[in-house]
């Protein structure tokens, strides 16, 4: 059953005229919907033309990261309030304001009522439905707690999103600065270093300081050679964009180099091993094995470096290795980590250790990412005031210079 196209007439609680259009499984879906609006109907009109047919098609994705997690909290409400999983998903539907939301919510009731799971019919979605999730709502409804299973995967990406947006924050923070720094240097230099010359020629005699010059000659290098440097960054940008696309030891190489890199480095580790440590915990405290663990969080890594340590320990462990062996042998994984885990195959409670592990690096990462925040953001000013600063005093030493002249 495909969805529809209606034209409605109604009146609103005040008795306003509304006029609109909606896609929908079928006219009883629209009455429902329009009801739920505390709409009075006076008419409801199917249509087709070459733009509804057009409009089926859909690109990407449909859903944000926030709007997953609200309509999982919104899900996993309704079915541990005893809502069955096609009702709600009809409910969910009819309440949905976004049209794409809204058509990607009838189309798992769609493919749900015709016999598919709740993960086989996310599992046609993988733009809008990460790997995890699937994987996570597929336990749930083997074990028959899908409704926690839901709620729980939603404050998983919620927690997620929160340390990404803060870690991408710091990251974020000194390149501002820096491409301010160099946006006001560039701007003085072309526009007002030049004035300065003009102004001296008029006296006869003056001669510019030494600092002034200097920054005269940048000034007039830059404004004659502008086409050629910002082209050359521009073709420089875009090999490296290019090489670290399709060349694998390139893209492997500027991974190295990035986790490498001072202060940046330690921030994406802490991200990835977040992501590590959270996903195993979801998948492992449901009796997810160990193998399907691993080879689920290997999808949803972007990073080549961590995506080859989940292989490593894959492999480890099919050979009867220990499963903290690879994260032992890592030079990108923190000893804390590695040691947990040891532990916890020690102990024979992996899923509790990694459980611990996740609230562990949750807890550490907004501590020190302010504490970065707080040492590199009075370097940058300093940074910032010294060059704004130098190129000021470049340009009173001549009004100085000018006015002892006279």
């Amino acid at each position: 059953m495909d969805l529809r196209n209606y034209k409605f007439v109604a009146k609103n609680a005040d008795g306003k005229t509304v006029r609109g259009s909606i896609e929908a499984l079928s006219r009883n879906v629209v009455v429902k919907y329009l009801q739920s609006k505390n709409y009075t109907i006076e008419n409801i009109t199917e249509y087709k033309n070459i733009l509804t047919q057009l409009d089926k098609i859909t690109f990407g994705r449909l859903l944000s990261p926030k709007q997953l997690i609200f309509f999982l909290k919104q899900l996993g409400s309704l079915l541990n309030a005893g809502v069955k999983l096609i009702s709600a998903l009809e409910l969910l539907s009819l309440q949905q304001e976004n049209r794409n939301q809204r058509k990607l919510y009838f189309e798992l009731y769609q493919q749900i009522n015709n016999g598919l799971s709740f993960s086989k019919a996310m599992s046609k979605r993988p733009q809008d439905f990460p790997t995890l999730l699937v994987q996570m709502v597929e336990v749930g409804e083997l074990s028959g707690d899908l409704g926690p299973t839901v709620v729980k995967m939603a404050d998983y990406y919620e927690t997620q999103m929160k340390v990404s947006a803060e870690i991408k924050g710091a990251l974020r923070m000194p390149l501002i600065y820096l491409t301010a720094a160099i946006l006001i240097s560039v701007g003085m230099l072309l526009f007002v270093f030049p004035n300065i010359t003009g102004l001296f020629q008029s006296f006869e005699g003056a001669e510019l300081p030494g600092i002034t010059k200097m920054f005269l000659n940048v000034g007039n290098f830059l404004k004659e050679y502008v086409l050629i440097i910002f082209g050359g960054l521009l073709l420089f940008v875009i090999t490296i964009v290019l090489l670290n696309k399709y060349v694998t030891k390139f893209h492997y190489a500027l991974t190295i180099f990035t986790l490498k890199a001072p202060i940046f480095g330690s921030l994406i580790q802490m991200n990835n091993q977040i992501m590590i440590a959270n996903a195993l915990t979801q998948m492992l405290s449901n009796g997810v094995n160990s193998l399907k663990a691993l080879q689920t969080v290997r999808g949803i890594l972007s990073n080549v470096v961590y995506k080859e340590l989940m292989e490593k320990t894959i492999r480890y462990i099919e050979d009867g290795k220990p499963f903290s062996r690879a994260f032992e042998e890592s030079n990108y994984i923190d000893p804390i980590m590695a040691r947990m885990i040891s532990t916890g195959e020690k102990t024979g409670n992996i899923p509790k250790l990694m459980e611990n592990l996740s609230q562990y690096y949750n807890g550490i990462t907004e501590l020190r990412v302010q504490q970065l925040k707080n040492s590199i953001q009075p370097i940058l000013l300093i940074i910032v005031y010294a060059i704004v600063g130098v190129l000021i005093l470049a340009i009173m030493l001549p009004m100085l210079s000018l006015g002892s002249q006279i």
